[in-house]
C-alpha cells in the first residue's frame, strides 16, 4: 500500500491538482473543484466545524483513521448531509461525481487491504486467555483478574488491532502462568469427608434482629445487610462440599427467592464472596435445596438470604404480628470434602508419572511434547519444541529443581506470540486457523480434539462439515460463552454494574432484579438462536424470557420463581425485543435520570448499525434535573441550537425519546419520577403498610415519547418508532450480520467488506432472517473463512 501516499489538501485544490499517489491516477478536476467550493471553507484552516479540517486529514489511506474518516465524507456527501442545510447546495449530477471519484480511491485502498488480509494479527483478550489455560491444564483459576482489561475497539475487546502488547501486560502473563501452574502442581491429598449437620440460628448474631426461630429452622425478614453466612462452619480441608439446604417461603402463596452465597465473610465486609446461585423456596413444605461449590479450608463458608424482600421496618418484639412474607431455612447439612481423583488430572498434566523432585530432561520432553500441539492450535515439530526443551535442560543442568525447570519451559511457551497470537496467513485460512476461528468464536477456548482431527484430515473446509461443526459448537454448553461475550459486548450489557440507580428515586431495585436483567436478555438471544426465530424479534417480539422477579418489575402477572420461560406478551405490557429489556433500559442509563442522546447513540449503533461520532471536545454536557423541573426534551432542545450539535442531534434524538417511557431500571413510566415534590409516592393501603419504609420520591412532569426521524417520518411512541425499523428489515439484519462477523474475526467490517455483508443479507432473506440462519451465513462467508 505504499502507493497511497499523503498529500497536502490545501495545496492539491487550491491549485486544481489532487495526486493521490505517484503510481496513481490524477485526481479529477471536477472532484478538487466540487472539495474546494462546498467543503473547504467550513472544513479548513479558517473554520473548522467538528473538528474536521480537510487540509490536515491527509490522503495516506493505508492508515485505518484517515480512510475512516474519508469514508463518512463520502458517505454524508451520498446522503446530501454535506454541504448542509443553508449552505449552497451542488446539483445532483455534481455530487454523484465527486462521491463516485471518492469512492473508487476508498476502493483501490480497500483492495489493497484484502491483499495483505483483512485480520491483523490478534492476540487472545483475557477471557480467552483464562479459558485457554483452564483447558489447557484442568484448573479452575480466575487469572483473568491478573490481567489489565483489554481495550475495547468498536464495542468488543477482541478487535486485534486494539490488542496490544506492552512491557506490563508481560508481567502480567508470566505472573498468570506462575498462578496456573502453581494451582496445578498441587497435590491433592486425601482428605476425611465429613457429613456435618449446622444450625443458621446458632450463626447469627445477637444484634440482627429480623430473625423468627421456628423449632429447628428460623425465617429471615430482611434482604439488605443480612448477617446470615453461617460462621459456625469452616471446611478443615480444601475441596468441594456438597450442601443441602431445606427451604420454604413462610406466609407467602408464592415461591421466594433464596440467594446463595460463598466466599469468605468473616471480615465482615464479604470480599472474596461470589454468587452461588438463586434457588426457589416454596410454600408449605421445605424443599430441599442442593448444592456443590469448592472452598478453600479455614477461609471460605456459605451465606444464605432472601433474594428480594419489601424494605420494611420490623423490630423482634413485632415480628410475630408481622404479615409479611419470610424465607425459611431448615438444618443445613454439608458433606466433604467430596472424593476427588488423586492425582488429580491439573497435575498428571503438568507432570505425567514422573517425580516432580526427580524428573529428568526426558520427563520434561514428555510433558512438553504433549503440550505444545495444544497450547499453539495446531501440529508442532521437533524444531519448534527446542528451545522450550533447552530452556529446561540449561536450568536443570545449573542444578535447578526440576519443578522449577519444567516450569520455566511452560511459562516460556505460555509467553509466547504462537500461544498468545491466532495464527493466520493472508488469503483463506488453513483448517487448523480456521478450527481455532471457530473454538474462539463459539467457545471462548482452544479447539478441542474433535475440530482438530478434522483440520488434520483437510475436511474442516467442506461447507457440509462446517456447517455440522458449528451446530455441534452450539449444542455444546461451552456455547454459553458466545452468548455471554457476544451479546454482553453487543448490547453492552457488560456495563450492568457500571451504574447504581438511586435508592431514594427507585429503592425498588436490588441484586435478583440486576441479576435477572442480563439472564433475560441472554435467554431472549439463546430463544432466537436455538429456534431460529427471525431478527427482526430483536426489535419487536410477541414474547419474552421472564422469571418471577422479572414479570414483577414489568407488571406482567401469573410468573413466578427464578427459573426463566417464554412468556406471551399483550400490547398493554408495553414489552417485547431488547430495546424493552430493563438490561439494556439500565446501561443507557445513568442510575438517577435517562437521556434520549445515550440511548439515541445506543440505538443508532446496536440496533440500526449507524455508528455516531463522538461529540466535538468543547460541547458541554447536559447536566439532569432530578427536581423534576425541566424535562429533558427542553433542555435539549436548547442544546440544538448549537450550531456543532443540530446535524448530530437530528439523527441522535428520535431513537432515545423513543424509550423515554422507560426509566433507569427499565420500568414504564407516564411520569418522571422527582425528588423534592409535595406529591411523593404512598404505597398502597394493606396490612403490610405501617411496616414498609415509605418511598421518598414523588411524580414530576408527564413523559412525552414522540418525535420525527431524521427523513421526516414521525413517531408517537415506542411501537410507533419500531413499525417505522421494522418497515426496512434489512437494516436491522445488516446490523446484526455486521456485528456478528466483527465479533467472530476480530476485525470490523470494512469498506471493502460491504459486498460480502450485502450477499449475507440478500441470502438471509431466503431462510425469514432467522438468526441461527445468519450465523451459519457468517461462518460460511469469506469474511469468516478469510483473513
Amino acid at each position: 500500500m505504499s502507493h497511497f501516499r499523503p498529500l497536502i489538501f490545501v495545496a492539491s485544490m487550491l491549485g486544481g491538482v489532487a495526486a493521490w499517489g505517484q503510481d496513481a491516477a490524477r485526481f479529477d478536476a471536477p472532484t478538487a473543484a466540487f472539495l474546494k467550493q462546498h467543503c473547504l471553507r467550513c472544513h479548513g484552516p479558517e473554520k473548522a466545524e467538528g473538528e474536521l479540517r480537510l487540509d490536515k486529514l491527509g490522503t495516506d489511506l493505508a492508515q485505518r483513521d484517515v480512510f475512516e474518516r474519508w469514508h463518512l465524507l463520502v458517505k454524508r456527501i451520498t446522503a446530501g448531509e454535506m454541504p448542509p442545510e443553508g449552505e449552497p447546495q451542488p446539483a445532483a449530477a455534481e455530487r454523484t461525481a465527486a462521491a463516485r471519484a471518492l469512492s473508487a480511491q476508498l476502493a483501490k485502498a480497500a483492495e489493497s487491504q484484502r491483499a495483505a488480509g483483512r485480520v491483523v494479527l490478534r492476540r487472545l483478550n483475557r477471557v480467552e486467555y483464562e479459558n485457554t489455560v483452564r483447558d489447557l491444564f484442568a484448573v479452575d483459576v480466575a487469572v483473568k483478574e491478573i490481567l489489565p482489561e483489554d481495550t475495547i475497539s468498536r464495542g468488543f475487546d477482541n478487535i486485534g488491532e486494539a490488542l496490544n502488547i506492552s512491557p506490563v501486560l508481560m508481567e502480567r502473563y508470566l505472573e498468570a502462568a506462575d498462578a496456573v501452574l502453581t494451582a496445578a502442581a498441587t497435590p491433592v491429598a486425601p482428605a476425611e469427608s465429613k457429613r456435618e449437620t449446622f444450625l443458621l440460628a446458632e450463626s447469627i448474631p445477637a444484634w440482627f434482629t429480623a430473625v423468627l426461630p421456628k423449632g429447628d429452622s428460623v425465617v429471615l425478614f430482611r434482604s439488605e445487610g443480612s448477617a446470615t453466612h453461617l460462621g459456625k462452619f469452616r471446611p478443615h480441608a480444601t475441596g468441594r462440599y456438597r450442601v443441602r439446604v431445606p427451604c420454604f417461603a413462610y406466609q407467602s402463596e408464592t415461591p421466594l427467592a433464596m440467594s446463595v452465597l460463598a466466599g469468605n465473610f468473616f471480615g465482615g465486609n464479604g470480599l472474596g464472596s461470589w454468587q452461588v446461585g438463586y434457588f426457589d423456596a416454596p410454600p408449605g413444605e421445605p424443599k430441599v435445596v442442593e448444592f456443590e461449590v469448592r472452598l478453600q479450608a479455614r477461609v471460605h463458608t456459605i451465606k444464605l438470604m432472601p433474594a428480594f424482600l419489601p424494605r420494611t421496618y420490623v423490630k423482634q418484639e413485632t415480628l410475630a404480628e408481622y404479615p409479611g412474607p419470610g424465607l425459611g431455612i431448615g438444618p443445613i447439612e454439608i458433606e466433604g470434602p467430596l472424593p476427588e481423583q488423586i492425582p488429580s488430572e491439573a497435575y498428571r498434566r503438568l507432570f505425567g508419572e514422573a517425580d516432580p523432585k526427580k524428573g529428568t530432561l526426558a520427563d520434561a520432553e514428555r510433558t512438553l511434547r504433549e503440550l505444545l500441539p495444544k497450547a499453539f492450535r495446531r501440529p508442532t515439530t521437533d524444531a519448534d519444541l527446542a528451545p522450550y526443551l533447552a530452556l529446561v535442560s540449561k536450568s536443570l543442568t545449573a542444578g535447578e529443581p526440576y519443578e522449577l525447570a519444567l516450569r520455566g519451559g511452560i511459562k516460556a511457551i505460555l509467553c509466547s506470540p504462537r500461544f498468545l497470537y491466532l495464527r493466520e496467513e493472508p488469503g483463506e485460512l488453513d483448517d487448523y486457523a480456521l478450527a481455532a476461528r471457530l473454538s474462539y468464536c463459539f467457545w471462548s477456548t482452544l479447539p478441542d480434539d474433535v475440530l482438530l482431527e478434522l483440520a488434520a484430515k483437510g475436511e474442516l473446509k467442506q461447507p457440509a462439515e462446517l456447517r455440522e461443526q458449528v451446530e455441534r459448537l452450539l449444542a455444546d454448553p461451552r456455547a454459553e460463552q458466545f452468548t455471554r461475550n457476544f451479546v454482553g459486548q453487543w448490547l453492552s450489557l457488560r456495563d450492568i454494574e457500571a451504574t447504581t440507580p438511586d435508592k431514594q428515586l427507585y429503592p425498588e431495585f436490588e441484586e435478583l432484579l440486576q441479576w435477572s436483567m442480563v439472564r433475560e436478555t441472554e435467554a431472549f438471544f439463546n430463544e432466537l438462536l436455538h429456534h431460529d426465530l427471525p431478527v427482526q424479534n430483536f426489535v419487536e417480539s410477541d414474547f419474552a424470557m421472564l422469571n418471577g422477579r422479572l414479570a414483577k418489575h414489568y407488571g406482567i402477572a401469573g410468573v413466578e420463581g427464578v427459573g426463566f420461560r417464554r412468556v406471551a406478551l399483550k400490547p398493554e405490557d408495553h414489552r417485547g425485543g431488547v430495546l424493552t429489556h430493563a438490561s439494556v433500559l439500565k446501561v443507557t442509563a445513568n442510575g438517577t435520570t435517562t437521556s434520549p442522546v445515550v440511548r439515541g447513540v445506543w440505538v443508532l449503533d446496536r440496533i440500526m448499525g449507524q455508528p455516531v461520532p463522538p461529540p466535538p471536545a468543547n460541547v458541554p454536557a447536559i447536566e439532569p434535573d432530578i427536581r423534576g423541573a425541566v424535562t429533558i426534551r427542553e433542555q435539549l432542545a436548547r442544546h440544538r441550537d448549537t450550531p456543532n450539535c443540530s446535524s448530530c442531534h437530528v439523527k441522535i434524538d428520535p431513537p432515545g425519546f423513543a424509550l423515554e417511557n422507560y426509566d433507569v431500571i427499565g420500568g414504564w413510566r407516564e411520569q418522571y419520577r422527582a425528588i423534592g415534590v409535595k406529591n411523593t409516592v404512598r404505597p398502597p393501603e394493606s396490612p403490610l403498610t405501617k411496616f414498609l419504609a415509605r418511598p421518598q420520591y414523588g411524580l414530576g412532569l408527564p413523559v412525552e415519547a414522540g418525535s420525527a426521524l431524521a427523513d421526516g417520518r414521525k413517531f408517537a411512541d415506542l411501537r410507533e418508532f419500531k413499525q417505522l425499523l421494522l418497515a426496512d428489515p434489512d437494516q436491522i439484519v445488516r446490523c446484526v450480520a455486521e456485528k456478528l462477523a466483527t465479533y467472530a474475526t476480530g476485525h470490523p467490517i470494512d469498506y471493502a467488506d460491504r459486498a460480502e455483508l450485502a450477499r449475507i443479507v440478500a441470502a438471509s432473506r431466503e431462510g425469514n432472517h432467522g438468526l441461527r440462519n445468519l450465523v451459519h451465513l457468517v461462518v460460511g462467508s469469506e469474511l469468516f473463512r478469510h483473513k
